[in-house]
């Protein structure tokens, strides 16, 4: 029998698994019984193109149809609206002038979340947010999906941009939801924006996100040269400090640095709207060539009470308070690398949109105001650090942190923080610095190619031995190569659960000799 070839082409789907397409009747005819020894198999590896994996296509003169298949879902949405799927494993963004759509997806397999808290908690901050209010919520059947179905609106004066929101949760199974998330200039009706939604079966991996890099910016000559020298041409690491005191004190931080042998240039200081800009402490701090990690928190107090502030930031009620530290900034004219608003993606920060609408646009907009504030009075002294939690608390998807992100022009620096909290409280446990570092440090390699920094951690007391978390911590940081700056955080924090006072989490880094020798040997590697 003449020797017969089949080419065999695969088409991957997920790794070591393939699709092979060639036809049994063509074997049948043309094969001895029981002799497929006589064809010669080859193989051709197709890549499946990135436009099947998610796919926009034309489905009527109004409307268009996007499928996606790695979550498995599609949706017929207005044709006037763009796509963007920069952060596609977290949304998929549909806007236009007046209207934006997100279209995310949750699976809360193997975690203690369910769709009912989903729907249940992920309200909670807009119920509890005044500036805010909820003016419908119900469950309905859609086509065979359970949905629900939420809508409000942004209440607070000043702002009128798209200030009509719709959420609406379709379920694919018990642990899992797609929520399309809707905002707009005006009121929302749902099914003209959105006349279909179906679930088809999930296929194919996700593709990629964008990778973000930091845009080249022009900082004066000290800012540039303490750039270069401690981000850009570091070979090694460098440690800044938290001491509570310094810079409206030296006493404690001369001691810190004769007991750990070691010159921090760096220091992290905290503020808030309610306080005017320290400048007596910066100057401090410059007299002594620290360079002072300041960070800002859209915060005030309003009758005795704290509150965010985003909304008037943007309605420009806080102008002349971000011009006078604009100006007090330019003044200074020394290094400053500029934290505003970390961990965002936490719910207990006020700015976290949890409690802002679910709304990350806001955060995002706040940011970059305050960024054009500055650079309006020619700001050149400022590197911006851009500083997520660890994890998302809600770990829902409207609240992951790449949601966050303001744009490559507004970050220079990709802050990390996890610390080591020990186990005083029940669900906490003790984690070594691999632990704690591991499970999001890769992932941000592979996303962003900015210089990062570790903008303050540390390691608590309870549940394990301190000193020899310090050894593993100076032995295994090196591994992270990306990371330049590191923040030792000198402090504690207190049980407000206690009537007396009662330390949860000492972070003290020079009450214990053995802390202190730990701290001292690592550091000698990095001199």
């Amino acid at each position: 029998m003449k020797l017969k070839t089949i080419i065999i082409i695969t088409l991957p789907i997920v790794a070591g698994v393939f699709i092979y397409l060639f036809s049994k009747s063509y074997l049948e005819k043309n094969a001895e019984p029981n002799d497929l020894s006589a064809f010669e198999f080859q193989t051709a590896e197709i890549t499946m193109p990135d436009t099947y994996i998610t796919k926009l296509s034309a489905y009527s003169d109004e409307y268009n149809i996007y499928t996606n298949n790695p979550y498995g879902y599609e949706i017929v949405l207005l044709n006037t609206l763009s796509l963007n799927e920069d952060i596609i494993s977290v949304k998929s963004r549909f806007e236009s002038d007046n209207l934006v759509i997100d279209v995310l997806y949750d699976n809360f397999a193997g975690t203690l979340d369910s769709n009912e808290t989903y729907n249940n908690y992920g309200n909670k901050g807009i119920k509890e947010n005044p500036e805010f209010e909820i003016t419908d919520e119900y469950d309905e059947n859609y086509h065979g999906i359970n949905t629900h179905v939420t809508f409000y609106e942004r209440t607070s004066s000043g702002l009128n941009d798209k200030n009509y929101y719709a959420t609406i949760a379709f379920e694919k199974s018990k642990v899992e939801i797609v929520t399309v998330f809707i905002k707009s200039s005006q009121s929302i009706d749902i099914n003209h924006i959105m006349p279909m939604f179906s679930f088809i079966d999930k296929n194919y991996e996700m593709k990629s996100n964008k990778v973000f890099k930091p845009v080249k910016k022009k900082f004066d000559t000290l800012t540039q040269q303490f750039y270069d020298k401690y981000f850009i041409n570091n070979k090694s690491l460098n440690f800044g400090i938290f001491e509570p005191l310094f810079p409206a004190h030296d006493e404690n931080l001369k001691i810190l640095e004769e007991m750990f042998d070691y010159n921090f240039p760096v220091v992290l200081l905290y503020n808030r709207f309610e306080l005017p800009y320290k400048q007596e402490q910066m100057n401090n701090a410059k007299k002594h060539n620290k360079v002072v990690e300041y960070t800002l928190y859209t915060m005030d107090k309003t009758d005795g009470k704290e509150k965010d502030i985003t909304l008037d930031i943007l309605a420009g009620k806080y102008d002349d308070y971000l011009n006078d530290l604009a100006i007090g900034f330019k003044e200074y004219n020394f290094p400053v690398l500029f934290r505003l608003n970390n961990e965002m993606n936490g719910g207990w920060v006020t700015y976290s949109a949890f409690h802002i609408g679910k709304d990350t646009d806001l955060y995002i907009d706040c940011w970059k105001y305050i960024y054009n504030k500055f650079k309006y009075h020619d700001v050149n002294n400022l590197i911006f650090v851009w500083n997520p939690n660890e994890r998302d608390f809600p770990n829902y998807a409207y609240n992951h942190y790449l949601n966050y992100y303001p744009g490559d022009e507004y970050v220079d620096i990709v802050g990390l923080t996890a610390y080591n909290t020990g186990n005083y409280y029940e669900g906490e446990t003790w984690r070594n610095f691999n632990e704690a570092y591991d499970h999001f440090y890769y992932e941000y390699e592979s996303q962003f190619e900015h210089p990062f920094m570790i903008t303050e951690f540390s390691c608590a007391e309870a549940g394990g031995d301190k000193p020899l978390w310090f050894d593993d911590m100076f032995n295994k940081i090196a591994e992270y190569d990306r990371i330049k700056l590191a923040v030792l955080w000198n402090g504690q924090d207190f049980d407000m659960t206690k009537p007396e006072k009662t330390i949860s989490r000492n972070y003290r880094l020079d009450l214990d000799e053995s802390v202190i020798n730990s701290i001292r040997n690592g550091l000698k590697k990095y001199k």
